[in-house]
């Protein structure tokens, strides 16, 4: 009786962790250097900022995150599990960025909100961001997680969103001017508490609709 099933050797799985290691000692040494640049040069809160990007992205590497994967988990399968996540994260962010946001700063530093308006460089920016997603195999975060992984297929299309976000900030002046609406900021209409209660109600309604549509498509589980 055979089977095609094989089994690593010990000094393959050595190799591998021997590689890991490596890899792992040389982006250290390449992350502490980078730290170093930018707390001498720009002084220390850039370098918080790194080190909170740093941790950011190794959480996220490590969870598998992804936010227009959530997205198309719903339209492929009809599970919302990711996107409940997501409404949930975002549910936590306005509770607390919002009271910061209107008190104006946090430990001397000026906090302030980004409010654009939605105009046609919106609609044009958003079809283009879908389509080179399509082509590229993943979104702005996507890319940098599977580049990050090791996937060097899409440094191609890292190098490209690179190159487009280039072309958008020379351009951007022009974009601007297109026709659109104003910006609406709830908490400039209703205030912080409407501006934080009318969140919640969106991304409750988000929650339950994916809920629904999962009843809706597997049934009671």
């Amino acid at each position: 009786m055979s089977s095609d099933i094989t089994t690593p050797s010990p000094d393959t799985d050595l190799s591998v962790l021997t590689r890991n290691r490596r890899t792992l000692g040389v982006g250290a040494i390449i992350s502490l250097l980078l730290f170093l640049f930018l707390e001498i040069n720009y002084g220390w809160r850039q370098g918080a900022l790194f080190i909170v990007g740093l941790g950011a992205g190794v959480i996220l590497y490590h969870a598998a995150f992804g936010f227009t994967s959530a997205w198309r988990e719903v339209a492929n399968t009809g599970r919302g599990a990711g996107l409940r996540a997501q409404m949930l994260m975002l549910a936590v962010t306005v509770l607390v960025f919002t009271p910061l946001i209107a008190q104006g700063e946090l430990f001397g530093t000026n906090v302030r909100g980004s409010v654009a308006p939605l105009n046609l460089a919106v609609i044009c920016g958003a079809f283009m961001f879908g389509l080179g997603m399509q082509l590229g195999g993943g979104c702005a975060s996507g890319t940098l997680f599977t580049a990050g992984g090791g996937n060097t297929r899409m440094m191609i299309t890292l190098a490209a969103f690179i190159a487009g976000s280039l072309l958008g900030t020379w351009q951007w002046h022009l974009w601007q001017e297109v026709p659109g609406v104003p910006p609406i900021a709830l908490t400039q209409s209703f205030g912080s508490l409407g501006g934080i209660i009318g969140s919640l109600i969106l991304f409750a309604t988000v929650w339950y609709a994916t809920i629904l549509y999962e009843k809706k498509k597997y049934g009671e589980e």
